[in-house]
């Protein structure tokens, strides 16, 4: 038989469950017999002999199909959550040709995160369900890429284990936000890359707001970043960057390091 941890055979021991559950008792003279012979106590028997139908049945080979779907789905997420996150750092500073608008940047880098961060603390306090589409999305993926009928019994027996010991929505929690962590350093490594290699000149715009609005808002923001060392854009910079980019070193450089900063943050 198959060396397996303790959440594999507690897996497989679920699993075997629910398919009792749904379709009836299995034939199982064969693995009680082997279940006491083995002894132990009656969880003990109750696993060893969940263990011999699911290796009879064929579900220990479907769980070690499943388990290497699993890893390929997670590779596919992860690459396109760095996909993803470089192309935030595309579309918020453009080609350079024209100046950056440092807001709609910052909008575009973290405004997506930012909503579905509040979403998931909102589910977290709630629901429990956080990220309930991003798991599913994973589960489902991972059942396609086993390319095993008897698979699709593996997860619904993953979730209710979770679920029994309260971890469900930790290890769902784990996933979506390392893919948002994996997607964030993607757009910073691409944002340092395209402003050590382009050069990017910063602009603010507003027809109903004051500039005094701009400032503090800039202040704020930059508050958190100042004191990891970051530059921050004095008051005089940030009015001037009102009316066109400035061309000069310091200001391209301490709206730059505002904008790393505050992403970091």
């Amino acid at each position: 038989m198959t060396a397996l941890n303790p959440l594999q055979t507690l897996w497989l021991t679920e699993t075997v469950r629910l398919r009792e559950e749904h379709a009836g008792a299995l034939e199982d003279q064969e693995a009680n017999r082997l279940a006491r012979s083995v002894g132990g106590d009656l969880p003990t028997r109750i696993q060893n002999r969940a263990l011999w139908l699911a290796e009879r049945d064929g579900l220990t080979a479907a769980l070690t199909r499943w388990l290497q779907g699993a890893r390929l789905a997670l590779i596919l997420l992860a690459a396109v959550a760095i996909i993803s996150g470089a192309g935030l750092a595309f579309a918020a500073l453009g080609n350079g040709l024209a100046p950056v608008n440092v807001f709609w940047a910052l909008g575009s880098l973290l405004g997506l995160n930012l909503i579905l961060l509040l979403s998931w603390a909102l589910g977290l306090l709630f629901a429990g369900e956080h990220g309930a589409s991003l798991g599913r999305l994973w589960l489902w993926l991972s059942e396609k890429l086993a390319r095993d009928a008897k698979a699709a019994q593996l997860a619904p027996a993953l979730l209710l284990l979770l679920q029994r010991r309260k971890l469900n929505r930790w290890a769902v929690g784990v996933l979506v936000n390392s893919l948002w962590l994996l997607a964030l350093l993607s757009a910073l490594v691409i944002l340092l890359t395209l402003l050590a290699t382009r050069r990017y000149g910063f602009v603010w715009e507003t027809t109903i707001l004051r500039a005094d609005t701009f400032v503090a808002v800039t202040q704020t923001l930059g508050a958190l970043p100042a004191l990891l060392g970051f530059n921050v854009p004095t008051v005089e910079m940030i009015r001037a960057s009102g009316d066109a980019a400035l061309n000069i070193e310091s200001a391209r450089q301490a709206w730059a390091a505002w904008l790393v900063g505050v992403l970091l943050v």
